[in-house]
């Protein structure tokens, strides 16, 4: 019997420790190499990339030879008719003879073979090439830069709401220690019945805390699980540090604002620059554009079907040339093309302008938070310091019976107020931080927020 109890509680202990998993341990750096590698807006500018090469291999299959092939069967029920000169069959001048050619059946079959020689709309179009892809990594940059900003704030929330909970426990386990206290003051009659019911409702309104935070700690695990692709059957453990999170404050301080350097404003002198490729191929579309050709045809007419018959001969037919196309006059639709893109130039430069412009104004916005972030959470932390001082004190004044519990409650509350007020505030200064690093455009480069 005892040997099938003990079984029986190794079975439980098994079961136990498989239903519930060891959390996996996710750093700020491995959640955002794995958000980058899952997001599907990322996923989807790449695969934009891919497309644009494929267009271009598309564009510059323009300039191999083109060769076609085609068969063309025609039955003539009646024949077309001619009409020829009558002085050819001895007839008077200036008449002529109706003539039918041809037989009713027709068979042919032509391969035709055109290559392109000069086209001085599409040598000048070539640069665009380049500048294409160029603008396609930029998006792919700024797609890279929406989602370090998304997934580093949800982390830094995560962090701030599950120190938030470790303090509403630590200060729940000290009314536990206040309401024994009470509970044994009672029986001794050295307290009342009414400080222990108050103690009571102060630990009813931190345990409401704790468990709203619960379920705000799990609402964002699964937001981060989403971002970075784990199984939301997987638990997670953030692991940043938190203890000192103004540490690294003297390094975000000496950011610069560079308007050029940003991904928003490369974006746009990339636009920009493929217009004008755009309105200089434009004009080359006045030039004349050559290219050579290469005909071969066989054909046969019968008066019947049989098409293979060996004793009827096939007819051959070959040419090759040049083509010149000369333009001359379009009802003027290049020049009214070249005026709407001469418009679009001045819209992006117009954009370009309003963009510098509003860079500064984010850049300066976002120091003066990130200023008044650390200033604030220094005042927080001196608050936090000063409320632990009072409830420590206020405590032993109460244990030697020199403090009223009213004044010993009233300070355990300011202190979970001023806790609170400073976790929030640890994440107003990080999220202060990320607007920093976004707005002066170093964020994909600054993976240790």
């Amino acid at each position: 019997m005892k040997m099938f109890v003990l079984f029986l509680s190794c079975w439980v202990v098994v079961a136990t420790m498989h239903a519930q998993p060891t959390p996996r341990s996710l750093t700020l750096s491995e959640a955002l190499k794995l958000a980058l590698a899952n997001s599907a807006q990322l996923k989807k500018t790449r695969l934009d990339r891919e497309h644009l090469e494929l267009r271009f291999k598309e564009g510059r299959s323009a300039t191999l030879p083109q060769i076609n092939a085609g068969v063309g069967f025609d039955y003539f029920p009646v024949l077309p008719t001619q009409f020829l000169p009558a002085d050819l069959f001895g007839g008077p001048d200036g008449g002529y003879v109706p003539a039918t050619f041809g037989q009713p059946w027709q068979l042919a079959g032509t391969v035709n073979v055109q290559q392109a020689i000069y086209n001085e709309s599409a040598r000048r179009m070539a640069p665009a090439a380049n500048t294409s892809r160029a603008l396609y990594d930029l998006l792919s940059t700024r797609a890279e830069e929406e989602v370090i900003y998304n997934t580093a704030m949800v982390y830094y929330q995560t962090l701030q709401t599950e120190q938030l909970l470790r303090s509403v426990s630590a200060n729940l386990n000290k009314l536990d220690a206040l309401q024994r206290m009470a509970e044994l003051q009672l029986a001794n009659g050295y307290a009342t019945p009414t400080d222990v019911k108050r103690i009571r409702v102060a630990r009813t309104n931190l345990e409401t805390q704790r468990q709203s935070l619960d379920g705000g700690i799990r609402a964002l695990h699964l937001t981060l699980q989403f971002f970075c692709g784990i199984p939301y059957e997987d638990a997670i453990a953030p692991t940043g540090e938190m203890d000192n999170p103004a540490a690294d404050s003297s390094r975000w301080q000496m950011l610069t604002l560079e308007p050029e350097s940003t991904t928003e404003y490369r974006l746009l002198q990339r636009q920009l620059e493929l217009n004008r490729i755009q309105s200089h191929s434009l004009r080359g579309e006045v030039m004349p554009r050559l290219s050579a050709y290469a005909l071969g045809a066989l054909q046969a007419q019968r008066s019947d079907a049989n098409f293979f018959d060996p004793a009827k001969r096939w007819y051959g037919l070959a040419a090759v040339g040049f083509k010149l196309d000369v333009p001359i006059f379009d009802g003027f639709r290049r020049r009214h093309k070249a005026g709407q893109m001469a418009i679009e130039a001045q819209k992006i430069e117009e954009d370009r302008r309003q963009l510098e412009a509003a860079k500064k104004l984010e850049f300066y916005q976002a120091r003066d938070q990130f200023q008044g972030a650390i200033r604030m959470l220094r005042t927080q932390e001196d608050n936090v310091a000063l409320a632990r001082e009072i409830t420590d004190k206020l405590m032993l004044q109460y244990k030697e019976g020199m403090a009223p519990l009213n004044d010993l409650l009233n300070a355990q509350t300011a202190q979970a107020e001023a806790e609170t007020n400073y976790w929030q505030q640890v994440f107003t200064y990080k999220l202060a931080v990320l607007k920093l690093l976004k707005s002066a455009g170093v964020i994909k480069n600054s993976y240790e927020l």
